[in-house]
């Protein structure tokens, strides 16, 4: 069994079974199969600047009991020529050299290092000193820049507080860990061995095994899992990483994971769970790891708290595969979600757990009252472009969602809250809206001018608030300028145009108010603002055929769905916005009733 834990620096100098030599020091080999010291300049102050803002933290906020995690070393046990207990390297060999350098530069009791097959490199890095830069060889250059780097970094350090040095090596020592990763090796004969070490190294250093916290949480529950029998033990492990995989499984679904996350980048997708037990927002490495570690260590029965630990994970895994197979609970929970504003702040996944832990129907009902808090605290009728965008796409969203969730017809039908919170999303008016800017390129110019035609096509007459408005002539003057050659476009010309075509297709109020605003992407969006609503209609339904996700309602208003009067498909009337404000708040209302 693989052996995870987290080891002070100190302890890797020392501990208690430390084997008994002339030289009482843990011994560390590097294989003949690694290569050999490579850190630069940048890698070794990179690591004091870590320790040191780490140092900084500790004294600002009077804390002692905090550490600050390095990346793992994975270490395999070994005997040396005398028999006694050497550790073989499998990765982490620059860390652990740099480490060596450090503690040597501050005179501090050090730790062994021999390298397989190449004793010139051990000797060389047992005598590193100011004096002995060298560049004969890879690892001496290496070795040498290394010491140099840290010798001026504790200079300029000490010459500002002259107990820096002192300071910097108690931090180190007790309060600067590894985690330390000892691998039980499967193999018996020798040769095996030496190929499974290969191995291992060859899978670390090409990044197939990431060491993540999920990996370690992993390994250290398992490592507890304890059965009267062997045979019980092993059985208990199988069932634990047959439960670990159904529930990394689940939560790879992409409509699971998109639901809960926005598309959280991560490795391992159960590490969500982790760190949600954890109520990790730390980034420092290996953090909700160390929480796991730090929380069994101090158990009376690890064993038991290690499985408290895991029954755990698996109801919160409950509880998410049970908000999101219920209909009711998945459109609910994806709005809180996925909204940007509730009150003041983001109603997160952690606060959703946390509010979960009463009965299922008083959950639903906590949920409902967050949307309906939200959707009491709005004015419609206030609701503006230019002054709460973000409460202006929360309403649409919620709009959305709720429409969806009303259909009682089809009951699989659902919000796609995977596909809704991978996008970057706008607010885009139905109808045109005049730029105060004139367009100016001549390429986007035609392009205008070529979408206007053809969605236009059919179209002569715009019936427009009860009188009728000819587009002939414009059209056909639109036509001409688009036969000019290349650089004769007069855009002074063009643009008197476009402002007239864009006065008949508007409509003479509310342009920046919810009447005349739709949820659609950022991607989707762009260069619409100044298109009349047929081009933007045929815009919308072209992209939907292509692939873009265009929330229902979006479509819905582009195909005229929510109008009540039979008058032209391609003008986004007074009447037309009515009937949709109409529907917005029906179906608010019909949310509403459900407490009532």
């Amino acid at each position: 069994m693989n052996q995870i834990e987290t080891r002070p620096i100190g302890q890797l100098i020392l501990n208690k079974e430390t084997p008994d030599r002339s030289n009482k020091v843990e011994h560390y080999l590097i294989p003949s199969y690694q290569r050999g010291y490579r850190w630069t300049e940048n890698h070794v102050c990179a690591l004091l600047e870590d320790i040191d803002s780490f140092l900084k933290k500790q004294s600002e906020i009077g804390a002692v009991k905090e550490f600050y995690c390095l990346q793992p070393i994975v270490v395999v046990p070994h005997k040396d020529e005398e028999g006694k207990c050497i550790w073989e390297i499998v990765d982490g060999q620059q860390r652990l050299t740099t480490l060596y350098i450090i503690l040597k530069r501050l005179g501090r009791k050090n730790y062994e290092i021999r390298f397989e097959k190449r004793s010139k490199s051990t000797d060389f890095l047992k005598n590193l000193s100011e004096d002995t830069f060298d560049n004969s060889n890879p690892d001496f250059h290496f070795m040498s820049v290394a010491y140099r780097c840290i010798d001026e970094w504790f200079r300029d350090k000490e010459s500002e507080d002259i107990s820096y040095l002192d300071d910097f090596a108690t931090t180190l020592l007790k309060q600067v860990q590894v985690i330390w990763y000892q691998v039980t090796l499967k193999s018996l004969e020798f040769k095996d061995k030496e190929a499974e070490k290969i191995g291992i190294f060859n899978r670390l250093n090409i990044g197939k095994i990431p060491l993540e916290d999920a990996e370690l949480i992993r390994a250290l529950l398992m490592s507890k899992i304890e059965g009267e029998t062997e045979r019980e033990k092993l059985m208990r492990q199988s069932e634990f990483s047959n439960q670990w995989y159904e529930i990394e499984q689940w939560l790879r679904i992409n409509e699971v994971w998109n639901f809960l996350t926005f598309s959280k980048k991560i490795s391992n997708h159960i590490q969500l769970i982790f760190e949600l037990q954890a109520h990790n927002k730390n980034s420092e490495n290996y953090s909700t790891y160390k929480w796991f570690e730090q929380l069994i260590k101090k158990a009376e029965n690890p064993t038991e708290k290690a499985k408290e630990l895991w029954d755990e994970t698996k109801n919160i895994f409950g509880k998410f595969r049970y908000w999101f197979n219920d209909r009711v609970l998945y459109h609910y929970v994806g709005f809180l979600l996925a909204m940007s504003v509730v009150g003041k702040s983001r109603i997160t996944l952690d606060r959703l757990l946390k509010e979960s832990f009463v009965s299922k129907s008083q959950f639903k009902d906590w949920l409902y009252d967050q949307i309906l808090d939200y959707l009491e605290s709005v004015n419609l009728e206030e609701l503006s472009y230019e002054e709460k965008t973000e409460d202006l796409k929360n309403i649409l969203l919620l709009f959305n969602v709720l429409s969806v969730l009303q259909i009682k017809s089809n009951a699989e039908y659902r919000f796609p809250f995977n596909l809704y919170n991978t996008i970057e999303w706008s607010l885009e008016h139905i109808h045109a809206q005049q730029s105060e800017d004139p367009m100016k390129d001549e390429k986007a110019i035609r392009s205008w001018i070529e979408d206007t035609l053809r969605a236009t096509e059919r179209i002569n007459i715009v019936e427009k608030e009860g009188e009728e408005v000819s587009i002939i002539d414009i059209k056909q003057e639109l036509l001409e300028i688009s036969d000019l050659p290349k650089n004769n476009i007069k855009k002074d010309r063009f643009n008197e145009l476009k402002s007239k075509m864009i006065a008949i297709f508007e409509s003479p109020s509310s342009k920046h108010l919810l009447d005349n605003m739709a949820l659609l992407s950022r991607k989707d969006n762009s260069g619409l603002n100044n298109a009349i609503f047929p081009v933007k209609r045929d815009r919308i339904i072209q992209k939907e055929r292509e692939g873009s996700f265009i929330p229902p309602c979006t479509r819905n208003v582009f195909l005229k769905l929510y109008s009540k009067a039979d008058n032209q498909p391609y003008y986004w009337s007074e009447s037309d916005k009515k009937d949709y404000i109409n529907e917005v708040k029906r179906i608010f209302e019909e949310f509403k009733k459900q407490r009532k």
